[in-house]
């Protein structure tokens, strides 16, 4: 069987074999930000789902579409 599931980081494109993925795996393996800097955002409908837990396992389905939030601080003009 030789699946894959797409999914996207802030609407880029992304497919894997695995049906489960550490949202470190996510975060940095194909979306390649810093954990230590960013947050990964699971988006479902108009909900926000911070996965702070890099260990955290998610179970992929196809079309699921996460964000990246910065963890720095804005810079006040």
């Amino acid at each position: 069987m030789n699946d894959k599931t797409v999914f996207f980081i802030e609407k880029k494109k992304f497919e894997t074999s695995e049906t489960q993925l550490t949202v470190k795996q996510i975060l940095v393996d194909n979306g390649g930000y810093n954990p230590q800097e960013n947050v990964l955002v699971l988006k479902q409908g108009h909900d926000l789902d911070e996965l702070n837990d890099l260990e955290q396992v998610i179970e992929m389905k196809n079309g699921m579409h996460f964000s990246i939030f910065s963890k720095k601080p804005n810079p006040v003009s």
